[in-house]
């Protein structure tokens, strides 16, 4: 990636979903490690991110994405040309 935004960030409990082109509520977040998303989108050698909703998934790459204490997922390295995600709220420390 180009230049990442290490800021920590929640993921949104909406994301827009091409299939159903509208606002959907997200019912699971997975991250996916490097090596072990031969079939997604997001290159095979960087975390993906997936946001589940009912119809369908949106999937997002980053540096690392993890569940915090609050039980609510982070994602770590946002590209900074993404308008979108350097929307999300930062996660508190």
């Amino acid at each position: 990636m180009d230049d990442l935004d290490m800021t920590p960030r929640y993921t949104p409990d909406r994301v827009i979903v091409p299939k159903a082109m509208k606002l959907c509520p997200v019912t699971n977040a997975i991250s996916h490690p490097p090596g072990t998303h031969p079939r997604s989108p997001i290159k095979n050698d960087m975390t993906a991110l997936e946001l589940v909703t009912t119809r369908g998934s949106r999937w997002f790459g980053c540096e690392r994405a993890y569940i915090n204490s609050e039980l609510r997922m982070v994602i770590v390295g946002t590209n900074t040309r993404d308008e979108v995600r350097m929307k999300w709220p930062v996660a508190i420390p």
